[in-house]
């Protein structure tokens, strides 16, 4: 046994005394066999020590294949956003402007059937006074019931003048709205009114001293007074809305406490109201 390492030695019985080496911790031993015996000895093959497992790196490292895929690699991109053709945003960029062009418009409109208190002063027809109201002219019933009002709206300045038939109550409206830099002053009117959500009933085309427009009785829309009749043009990017509203139509919003009278329309004459219109 050697006294180094406690390693147990096989030697041969034939050997004669001598030294031998520890094949282990290699110290040189004497040894001395006794004759006609062999004293077995476990010694360790000498490949002992290359079937210990090594702790070097190659063999710490798992095969490449492990992480290779066995398909081709697909490379993910997050998708990317949808772009909305432009036609489509300035579609929905008039239809919102021209919604609020339509508000504004016609609210001031309503707003004016309740400026007058109602009242009969004669039978009979008192004529008509020719106005002129920014850049455009039109014939207002005579006397002095009339107001001019402004309002902002968003994109636009809705600018209206409104007068009062005093033998009836019946009243006339003349608008001018700034049409919004968004809006295409060259698009068909009955589109216009379209996205402005107003709807005329027997409507019609009709000119005024050149100018096409569309003319028809008031159906629905944003704030408009239903049964009212007017024209409706497009004129050098502005607006411009002539309306007749007769007091049988507009009695309740106005707080008329009298019947209308038989005879409204020979007394309010609209026809000659929309004639008289003229474009600047």
């Amino acid at each position: 046994m050697c006294p180094r390492c406690k390693t147990t030695l096989q030697i041969p019985a034939t050997m004669d005394a001598g030294k031998v080496k520890c094949p282990k911790c290699e110290l040189m031993l004497a040894v001395r066999a006794p004759a006609g015996s062999t004293v077995p000895i476990n010694v360790p093959p000498e490949n002992l020590f290359d079937s210990l497992p090594g702790y070097g790196a190659s063999q710490a490292t798992p095969p490449a294949s492990v992480f290779r895929p066995s398909g081709p690699v697909t490379v993910y991109e997050p998708p990317k956003p949808s772009r909305k053709s432009k036609g489509g945003g300035s579609n929905a960029a008039l239809k919102i402007i021209g919604t609020l062009v339509g508000l504004g418009v016609l609210s001031i409109v309503l707003c004016a059937g309740g400026i007058f208190a109602v009242g009969y002063l004669g039978s009979r027809h008192s004529g008509w006074t020719t106005v002129s109201y920014k850049g455009y002219t039109v014939n207002m019933p005579a006397g002095e019931d009339r107001r001019d009002k402004s309002q902002q709206f968003p994109g636009t300045t809705v600018h209206e003048l409104t007068g009062r038939r005093k033998e009836t109550g019946s009243q006339y409206s003349l608008v001018v709205a700034d049409l919004p830099a968004a809006i295409d002053p060259s698009i068909p009117i009955a589109e216009l009114l379209r996205d402005m959500r107003i709807r005329l009933s027997n409507s019609r085309p009709v000119t005024r001293s050149g100018v096409d427009g569309m003319a028809g009785t008031m159906q629905s829309g944003v704030g408009g007074i239903e049964g009212s009749d007017c024209e409706i043009f497009v004129h050098n990017r502005n607006l411009v809305v002539v309306m007749y509203s007769p007091y049988s139509e507009i009695q309740d919003l106005v707080g008329g406490k009298r019947e209308p009278r038989s005879h409204e329309s020979e007394l309010d004459k609209p026809s000659e109201f929309f004639d008289s219109l003229q474009f600047k």
